[in-house]
């Protein structure tokens, strides 16, 4: 032990001169512990607070929800005899004030809203109860706003906003709703009214988007017993019932998708900055080879030699780690309550240890695993060294069959084998790690097997006749020199940020040009046949529009298959799986709609009069295995229907075109009871007059300015995008820091070519230029193989993932490029300036 002691003593000692050479590992390891700390630590923060708050965030006990109508009287009776109950109708509507309109989505509660929580109001609100200020006061109904809403409208408390027919009164701006998270994403901005004002506003309940919801704070028993009795008392019911753990779970499954992947991202900043470490533990070896030969010298065996550096290493790595650590604390301090705001949760700002430990642990094991190669290559140098005038700082490689050893292999298995079972516990996800690190192992390996590539390829071209740019290509192939270190650690960090922002430029380009240029301005939503007349009226009547289209809908339970019982949501494929909650829409055309592919099958004759057919998507023939000739079985307004699969479509459904899985033959079905929507596009520029004149010749008609729809669509891509974005460029940071310790391992030896040079006649201009140059090609290069690596990333995910069109930036990429050239020009010339600046009386001064 006292041996082990003095080993240590003597190891720090010896680190005391030489800490300020480990900045770019200190460094490269902070930033990834602090990505992948801060990252897991929000995660499982919000994942608590779901755990925790389940019941407020769903606003009670048990909810019941209903799709489009409301439910029989004797359901509420049955839900009032559970407990008390809060009645809520969200529903899309416009509203107006100042000559200008927002879309909402409105939720009209009970007096009792909300059960459990509160209604957080701005500063400047009205005095009372939510109930209170939503009530009739003087013949006017109070209204709360977002704030995005009152912005729309530029209304202030106590001004007055026309909701369909009624005027009603601002009373407060809505700064938080306790139970908005389970409301998911919605087309419109959140406002609150009172259900009593419903009718006289003149807007209809029932519609294709709106949502009965009840929520019970239940007496007595659990959830449960009240779901069985609610269920035994009315089989029949055509509602989903929900406990709080099944109204967070689709916010739950977010937030774990979302995390696993942005906690991969920030892994890989880590392994950047792995390689920042074994370069910095490189060039650190490589300098200090004349006192491992002197110690070696004095009797030191390899082991003592291994014990010294490793020591050191552990110690620079835990005051990595402890920095690291810090960020974290702060970063989730602050990021907790801006993120609380954003999606509706209470996010106290406290630590989770337990994320930061292992973000801590994943540090060390990272450091560990690359500095493992260089310091058996400490471990490998010779007395004989110091025999040696000139040597340079290059380390020797290790020979193949060395590495085969298993003094070298295990301890390297042993540390990747810890660095995936801590990844896993953090992600949850052993599939999902499982694949990330055989990518990251495959592109590492492409990369190394591309930077050979090109080392083979450049020493077989002809040398340029250019002198600095020979003297360039010579140093980047030249033995020992670190072209491929440079290429793979810059092209891991470079190609995981090209990849952001490409997907991130198609997916604006998806949504700004081909889908803004096709889609309508507005969808018109629930039509009844007088509504559709009045709205043919004002197209008639106003030159602006320039098409109108409608289409019918219906509305039907899938009851049979083939003669069989449906199944039920939970035993068919997550695609097709919401046709089989409750009811689902369908149409009837008499002929092929515009852009319709048949896939299988045919389309019947425009005047069919037999049997009833039916044209279903190719999803729902591949999730359900259906042929031709199958029948399927719907109830329409209580009354079975049977229909026989005449063929199958493919849908597009990026294309702006509406689409229904389901299109019957016209005949029977036509008599069904049946509503429309329909679309309008406006000549260019008139949009927002169509809208104003909408609202005031038909303010009860329901409709979706598409323009609107699709900020809040690109907004919310644009803020994932963005969140991952900022993760991603730690590692674009530890790129750069891996780029300047890559150059800083060959800097003596840089020193004596350009001592070589200047004696023999070469001017420091000369010099300085030579080394830019080969910056520049490294850059060049790097910036390259990260470009087909993000591309090819990109296109997959755009094809495959996202199902989005997929276009090259070329503009966008060559300014990235040009910047990847211009950081790791300036870096390397930064890194390695006393090499150009080198005086050859002071490099020969120290040789003699």
């Amino acid at each position: 032990m006292r041996r082990l002691q003095g080993w240590l003593r003597v190891a720090l000692v010896d680190l005391r001169g030489s800490a300020r050479r480990f900045v770019i590992l200190i460094a490269c390891l902070a930033l990834g512990v602090a990505a992948i700390g801060t990252v897991s630590a929000v995660r499982s923060s919000v994942e608590a607070a779901i755990e925790r708050d389940a019941r407020l965030i769903l606003g009670g006990d048990l909810e019941l929800r209903s799709q489009r109508s409301d439910v029989d009287d004797a359901v509420v009776l049955a839900l009032e005899g559970l407990g008390q109950v809060s009645r809520e109708v969200e529903l899309n509507t416009q509203a107006t004030a100042n000559g200008k309109s927002a879309f909402l989505s409105l939720r009209a509660v009970s007096d009792a809203y909300p059960l459990v929580g509160s209604v957080v109001l701005a500063a400047g609100a009205r005095e009372g109860s939510i109930a209170g200020l939503l009530a009739e006061r003087n013949g006017t109904f109070g209204v709360l706003l977002s704030q995005q809403a009152a912005l729309r409208l530029d209304v202030q408390v106590g001004e007055i906003v026309g909701i369909g027919a009624l005027d009603v009164e601002l009373r407060g701006i809505i700064d938080a709703l306790p139970d908005q998270a389970t409301a998911g994403f919605q087309l419109g901005a959140p406002a609150l009214i009172s259900r009593a004002a419903l009718a006289p506003a003149g807007l209809r309940e029932e519609g294709v988007l709106s949502q009965f919801r009840y929520k019970v704070l239940l007496a007595k028993g659990d959830f449960g017993t009240a779901r069985t009795a609610l269920e035994n008392a009315f089989p029949e019911g055509d509602w989903q019932i929900r406990s709080p753990r099944q109204a967070t779970a689709t916010i739950a499954r977010f937030i774990g998708v979302f995390g696993n992947f942005m906690l991969l991202v920030a892994l890989s900043s880590m392994v950047v900055g792995g390689l920042g470490a074994a370069n910095a533990v490189a060039a650190y070896i490589g300098e200090r080879q004349g006192a491992i030969a002197t110690m070696r010298s004095l009797g030191a065996k390899s082991g003592r030699i291994l014990f010294h550096f490793m020591m050191q290493i552990a110690l620079l790595s835990l005051i990595a780690v402890g920095m690291g650590l810090i960020i974290v604390a702060g970063a989730t301090l602050a990021l907790l309550p801006l993120l609380s705001g954003l999606i509706g949760i209470d996010l106290p700002p406290v630590l989770d240890v337990r994320s930061m430990l292992v973000a801590g642990a994943i540090g060390l094991v990272t450091a560990l695993i690359f500095s493992w190669v260089p310091l058996l290559q400490a471990r490998a140098v010779r007395p004989a060294l110091l025999f040696r005038v000139g040597s340079s700082s290059a380390m020797e490689g290790l020979a193949w069959r060395a590495m085969l050893q298993l003094g070298f292999a295990a301890p390297l298995l042993a540390g990747f084998a810890m660095l995936f079972g801590l990844t896993l516990l953090i992600a949850n996800d052993l599939v999902l790690v499982a694949i990330y690190f055989a990518g990251t192992l495959v592109a590492f390996a492409l990369l190394r097997l591309a930077a050979a590539l090109l080392r083979l390829s450049l020493i077989r071209v002809p040398a340029p006749r250019q002198r600095m740019l020979r003297q360039a290509i010579s140093a980047i192939i030249r033995p020992g020199a670190p072209t491929t270190t440079v290429l793979v650690s810059m092209g891991m960090g470079l190609s995981l940020l090209l990849l952001i922002v490409t997907i991130q430029s198609n997916i604006n380009n998806q949504i700004a040009t081909e889908v803004s240029a096709e889609a309508p301005d507005f969808v018109l939503l629930d039509m009844d046949r007088s509504e559709l007349a009045a709205l043919e009226a004002f197209v008639a009547g106003t030159e602006q529009i320039e098409a109108l289209t409608t289409t019918p809908m219906l509305r039907g339970v899938i009851t049979e298959l083939n003669g069989n019982p449906a199944p039920s949501s939970d035993d068919v494929p997550r695609d097709v799986a919401d046709m089989f909650r409750g009811d689902t829409a369908l149409t009837w055309s008499a002929t092929v709609p515009p852009g319709t592919v048949i896939d299988e099958g045919e389309w019947w004759v425009e005047n069919y009069a037999g049997d009833p057919q039916v044209s279903l998507s190719t999803e729902m023939r591949d999730a359900l295995n259906l042929e031709l000739g199958d029948t399927v079985t719907l109830s329409i307004a209580g009354r079975p229907l049977t229909l026989t699969i005449a063929s199958f479509r493919a849908i597009d459904w990026r294309s702006p075109e509406f689409n229904f899985r389901m299109i019957a033959s016209p005949g029977l079905i036509e008599s069904a009871p049946q509503s429309y929507f329909g679309t309008i596009k406006t000549l260019p520029g008139a949009a927002p007059a169509i809208e104003a004149g909408l609202i005031a010749d038909l303010p009860q008609l329901t409709f979706v300015p598409v323009g609107d729809a699709l900020a809040r669509v690109q907004s919310v891509f644009d803020g994932l995008i963005s969140a991952i974005a900022l993760v991603s460029g730690t590692a674009v940071i530890a790129g750069v820091l891996v780029l300047a310790g890559a150059l800083s391992v060959g800097r003596q030896q840089r020193e004596a070519d350009a001592v070589v040079m200047k004696v023999l006649g070469a001017r420091r201009a000369f010099v300085i230029q030579a080394f830019l140059i080969e910056y520049a090609l490294l850059g060049a290069i790097a910036a390259i193989l990260a470009g087909l690596i993000a591309l090819f990333g990109a296109w997959s995910a755009s094809t495959f993932l996202l199902e989005i069109g997929f276009a090259v930036q070329p503009l966008q990429l060559g300014l990235l490029a040009a910047g990847i050239i211009l950081v790791t020009t300036a870096t390397g010339a930064a890194t390695t300036w006393s090499a150009m600046s080198a005086r050859p009386a002071d490099l020969l001064r120290e040789e003699g």
